[in-house]
C-alpha cells in the first residue's frame, strides 16, 4: 500500500527545492561556491530532527573518507564528519532532556563512564588554567563533541547486536574501498617506501594515520566474520577482507601497526586467562625502570643522534635497520619531541601548558643535540606519544587520571568479559577490548586520540563496553 506524502513533508521538500535554486544562483553570482552546500546542510538538519539515527550511521560512514581542511594557522576541521559531530552533539543534548531513559539505566554511574567523565572534567580544568586559554578551550569543546557523539549517542543508538552489525558495515564499506584505491595507487608507484604518503592523500594526512585506523578496525572485522554462517557470502567477503587489511597494513610500512597486529593474540590470551593485572604491572614496572634510567644523571643524552647520519631512507629495509641503530629520522624526531615534552612538564608540573598547547611552545624546550632533518615540523604534529603529550599539556594529574581510565578500561573490562553469560555479548566485549588495545598500541608512538580516524573508536568502545556491562548486570540480577 502506497503512503501519501503529508503537507509537512511536501512543505519541507518545497522549501529545500527553493533553497537549492537560491543557493546555487547565489554561489555563481558571488563566486562563493561553498554557498551551494547550504541545501545539504538544511537536509542534514531536517534529518536530525526527523530521524537522527540515520544521521548517526551516516556519520560513521563518512569517518574514513573525511578530509582534513585548514582555513588558517589556527582554524582547521575535518569535513564532513566534524560538523556532523557538532550537530549530533546538539541533537543528543536536546534528545536527552526529554528522553533521559533512552540511555541504559545507570549509564552515568557505570565505572567506565565515571572514569571517562573525570578525564573530560580535568581537560576543562586545564583549559581554564591554560597558558593559552582560547586554544585550550577549542580542544575542550572538540573533546566534548567527540565524547557526546561517540559515547552518549552511541549508547542510545546501538542497543542490539544487529545495530552493531549495521554500524560495522557503515564503516567497513567506505574504508575497504579506500584501501583498494590506496593499494592501486601505491602499486602504480611500485610500492615505493619514499612515496608512501602520496597514495593516502587526501583522506589521510600520512601513512601512520592510514595504518592506525586499519589496525584499530581489524578486530572488528574478526568479530563481524564470526556473526555469519560458514560458506555464506558475507563470511567469505569478510575473510578475504581480513587478508586485504593485513596486506594493506604491511604495505603501509608503519612499524607501530605491525606491532599492534602481532599483539592481538597475546592480548586475547591475557584477557581470557584473567592476566590483565599482572600484565599491566609488568608494563608499568618496565616503563618506570626505563624512564628512571634515562633521566638519572641525564643518561638520555648518551643517545643523541648524529645529525648527518640520521636521515630519511628510500627503502623500508634500510628504514627498519636504521631504527635499531638509532639513525632513523622518524624515530629520532620522536625522541626530539619527547625530550621537549619532559622539559615542558618540569615548568608546569601539575596542570601542564593546557590542552592543544604542545605545538606552540615545544620548540623552545627542545635540545639541539636531538634535532633532525624534519624538525621544522611542517605538519604541526605534536609529541608522538600520548602519555607524554598529556604530561606536557595536562600535567601529572592529567596523566594520572588517564592512567586511571586505562586501568579501568582493561582491568574492569576484563571483569565485565568474565561475568557475562550471554555468548553474543561475550564476543562483543572481547572485540571491544581488542580494539581498545589497538588504540593504545598506536598511542605509544603517536597522539592521534584527538583525530577523527582514531578518537571515535576509543569513545565508541568505552560506551558499548559500559552498555554491555549494564545489560548483563540486569540479566544476572534477574536470574539470581
Amino acid at each position: 500500500m502506497n503512503r501519501s506524502i503529508d503537507k509537512t513533508e511536501l512543505g519541507a521538500f518545497a522549501f529545500l527545492g527553493i533553497a537549492t535554486i537560491v543557493s546555487v544562483l547565489a554561489a555563481f553570482k558571488t563566486e562563493l561556491y561553498y554557498l551551494a552546500l547550504i541545501p545539504f546542510g538544511l537536509m542534514i538538519a531536517y534529518m536530525a530532527v526527523i530521524n537522527f539515527k540515520v544521521l548517526y550511521f551516516f556519520l560513521l560512514a563518512v569517518i574514513p573518507v573525511s578530509i582534513e581542511c585548514s582555513f588558517s594557522g589556527s582554524l582547521a576541521t575535518d569535513l564532513p564528519d566534524e560538523p556532523l559531530m557538532i550537530g549530533l552533539m546538539l541533537v543528543t543534548f536536546i534528545f536527552l532532556l526529554t528522553n533521559y531513559k533512552s540511555l541504559p539505566t545507570g549509564f552515568f554511574g557505570n565505572f567506565l563512564i565515571v572514569a571517562l567523565v573525570i578525564h573530560l572534567f580535568w581537560i576543562f580544568m586545564c583549559a581554564v588554567n591554560s597558558v593559552h586559554f582560547v586554544v585550550s578551550l577549542k580542544v575542550f569543546f572538540a573533546k566534548v563533541w567527540y565524547v557526546t557523539t561517540f559515547s552518549f549517542l552511541t549508547a542510545i543508538v546501538l542497543k542490539t547486536k544487529e545495530d552493531l552489525k549495521k554500524a560495522f558495515w557503515c564503516i567497513f564499506i567506505p574504508l575497504t574501498l579506500l584501501i583498494v584505491q590506496v593499494i592501486v595507487r601505491h602499486a602504480l608507484q611500485g610500492f615505493s617506501f619514499d612515496e608512501i604518503n602520496k597514495p593516502m592523500t587526501p583522506f589521510f594526512r600520512n601513512h601512520v594515520n592510514y595504518a592506525a585506523i586499519l589496525s584499530i578496525f581489524f578486530p572488528y572485522i574478526l568479530w563481524a566474520r564470526g556473526q555469519y554462517a560458514k560458506r555464506s557470502f558475507a563470511r567469505r567477503i569478510l575473510t578475504l577482507s581480513a587478508l586485504l587489511y593485513v596486506v594493506a597494513i604491511y604495505l603501509s610500512y608503519t612499524r607501530t601497526c605491525y606491532l599492534a597486529l602481532l599483539l592481538i593474540a597475546p592480548v586475547y590470551f591475557v584477557i581470557i586467562n584473567k592476566l590483565m593485572k599482572p600484565a599491566l604491572v609488568v608494563v608499568t614496572i618496565g616503563a618506570t625502570i626505563l624512564v628512571t634510567y634515562l633521566f638519572t644523571s641525564n643518561n638520555y643524552l648518551k643517545y643523541a643522534p648524529d645529525f648527518q647520519e640520521t636521515i630519511i631512507h628510500d627503502e623500508f629495509g634500510a628504514h627498519l635497520s636504521s631504527t635499531f641503530e638509532g639513525k632513523d629520522v622518524s624515530s629520532m624526531e620522536r625522541v626530539y619531541r619527547w625530550v621537549a615534552a619532559t622539559r615542558m612538564f618540569k615548568e608546569h608540573p601539575y596542570m601542564g601548558f593546557g590542552p592543544g598547547n604542545f605545538y606552540p611552545y615545544y620548540k623552545s624546550y627542545t635540545l639541539s643535540s636531538f634535532e633532525t632533518y624534519v624538525s621544522d615540523n611542517p605538519e604541526r604534529s605534536t609529541a608522538h606519544n600520548y602519555l607524554l603529550l598529556l604530561l606536557a599539556e595536562q600535567g601529572t594529574i592529567g596523566l594520572a587520571i588517564f592512567i586511571f581510565l586505562t586501568a579501568v578500561i582493561f582491568i574492569y573490562g576484563e571483569k565485565v568479559y568474565h561475568r557475562i553469560k550471554n555468548d553474543d555479548d561475550k564476543k562483543i566485549a572481547i572485540m571491544l577490548l581488542l580494539v581498545l588495545s589497538m588504540v593504545y598500541v598506536n598511542l605509544t608512538l603517536s597522539d592521534m586520540l584527538e583525530t577523527d580516524k582514531v578518537g571515535p573508536f576509543f569513545f565508541f568502545c568505552i560506551a558499548l563496553l559500559a552498555a554491555v556491562d549494564i545489560r548483563n548486570r540486569k540479566l544476572l540480577k534477574a536470574h539470581s
